[in-house]
Parts: C-alpha cells; structure tokens; sequence
C-alpha cells in the first residue's frame, strides 16, 4: 500500500512540475487572406486585414486577377483597394503570393448612348454627352465604327452624332473602351439670317447672332431679294443673306437648299 501510494505521488508531482505545452503555427504554412492594399512596392504590395494585421506580399510570380477572373495588370492595383491574396505565408507575415484576386477591380460590359461632343484623334478618345453625364470613350486598333450602317473609320464620327458605344468600362464608369461605336447622322432644319462674311467656290461664311455658320451651296437655289434667280458670283461679302438648309443638331456647318441674297434687289 505504502509503495502504490508513493508511485501516485511521484506521478502527480512529475506532472504538476513538467513545462506548459504550447502549440505554435506552423510556417511556412498556405494560407488565403483578404485585406486592403495601403502600399505598393517594386514587387508587390502592402495589405492590412480586418484585425489591422499588415502583410507584405511578393505578387511577381502570382497569377493576377479582376474580381470577375478577368486577366490583371500590376500596375492596376491601387492603394485602397479590397485584395485576397493566396500563398505561403512566413511567421514575419510576409507572403510569397500565387494568386491575387482585386475585389475593387472588375469590368462591365454594356452599351451607352448620347451625343458625341468632342473627338480627339491623337489621344484615340472621343467623348459622349449620355443622360448621366460625360463619358470618355477610348478607342484602340479592334474599334469598330459605323457610320449609320457602313463601316467606316474614326474619321467617319462627327460632333453632334446620336452614338451608341458597346464597351467596358472598370472601377470609373465614366471611362469607357469601346468595341464598337455607331453614329446616326440627325440633321435638323434651320434657318439663318445673316452677313456674308467670306465666299469659297461652294461655301459662304455666314456670321448670324455671333456665330459664325459654313454654308454648302453645291445644291442650294440661288436667289435675289425679289426672288429671282442669281448666280454664285453675283453674292459678295458684306450681303445680307437668308439660308435655309439641314444641319447637325447644335452644329455649325449647314447643307443649304436656299440662299436668297437680300442686298440684291434684281
């Protein structure tokens, strides 16, 4: 008896004596995390999770992706946006990324519609005034234009066109890559009085309420006051002339079917 109860106390003693058990993380271990990029460096990035744990993460290597799968660029992660990254991870938090997945990144395929208010062909954009708001539209070499039904080039667009853009557009909906841009010509009626201020072979330049109208006279009927005909050569600057024609919706360059030159009284 005495002998088992010893055994017992020596267990028990050898027991409440022995070192605490700790069981530490293994590393480098695979791990997925998802943060917010507060630093870019050369190779990678720096990101701080919901607990405020920082992570530096080697992307070189990782297959870089848009939230909907999309193939990324480096260089379009931002400071700010939402990452989840997947690697091995180290036990000084650093990460040797394969995958990282930009959650504030993806892209939106559509169509828009409005006016075409600006063209700039050097920068390849051109801009459309839409119900909500301006829009810059980038065009590359697989942009398709049709002008109404035909095929043409970027130079077949015109201000004042009703386009309709089909494209993508990522994080800022207000820039747009166009696959395809169809303008529709809309030509309304006008009618302008004013003063001949230059004269071409087919073309007046007509001054009228401080602005300054291109008149195509290839088709147009030539008349006096009186409502005679007259000849092209007969109109001289300084006359007072009414055009009638078609012209681009708050354009300036007008296809006249009428000019009656009021300064001449034949």
């Amino acid at each position: 008896m005495r002998i088992r109860k010893a055994l017992a106390v020596a267990v028990l003693t050898a027991v409440l004596t022995a070192p605490a058990v700790t069981f530490a993380a293994v590393f480098p271990r695979q791990a997925t995390l998802s943060g917010t990029v507060t630093v870019k460096t050369a190779s990678g990035i720096i990101f701080k999770t919901a607990t405020a744990a920082s992570y530096v993460a080697e992307i070189s290597q990782a297959g870089l992706q848009r939230k909907n799968g999309s193939v990324m660029r480096p260089g379009e992660i931002l400071i700010g946006d939402k990452v989840q990254v997947s690697g091995k991870l180290w036990n000084d938090n650093s990460i040797n990324a394969v995958a990282v997945r930009n959650l504030s990144l993806y892209t939106h395929t559509g169509t828009l519609s409005g006016k075409i208010t600006g063209l700039n062909p050097a920068a390849m954009t051109l801009t459309v005034q839409t119900a909500s708001g301006s829009r810059t539209v980038n065009i590359d070499q697989f942009t398709v234009f049709k002008n109404n039904t035909a095929v043409v080039t970027y130079g077949g667009m015109a201000l004042g066109m009703t386009a309709t853009v089909k494209g993508v557009w990522d994080r800022d909906p207000s820039v747009v890559l166009a696959k395809e841009v169809k303008g529709v010509l809309k030509l309304v009626n006008i009618t302008i009085t004013g003063t001949l201020l230059m004269k071409g072979d087919n073309s007046l330049s007509v001054g009228a309420d401080g602005v300054l109208y291109g008149v195509d006279i290839t088709r147009a009927r030539l008349l006096s006051k009186s409502g005679k005909s007259i000849t092209a050569g007969q109109i001289n600057p300084g006359d007072t002339l009414r055009a009638e024609g078609k012209h681009i919706a708050e354009g300036v360059a007008i296809t006249a079917s009428l000019v009656r030159d009021v300064s001449v009284l034949k």
